[in-house]
């Protein structure tokens, strides 16, 4: 499964790595991870990463 992740309009395009990676991605969960969550714990991960002070949560 590929990776689900998550931006917003104000998230930065493209890494040294890579142009098409995002630099600093809201939410990115593994495709296994994303089929597991239920929408209410997909909603609650994204309202929190949404009211983060900035320093991003591991990602899963």
């Amino acid at each position: 499964m590929r990776a689900v992740v998550f931006v917003t309009e104000e998230t930065s395009k493209g890494t040294e790595r890579s142009p098409q990676e995002y630099a600093d991605p809201l939410l990115v969960l593994t495709g296994e991870a994303y089929a597991a969550l239920s929408f209410g714990e997909l909603h609650r991960r994204l309202c929190d990463a949404l009211r983060d002070d900035g320093s991003r949560r591991p990602r899963d």
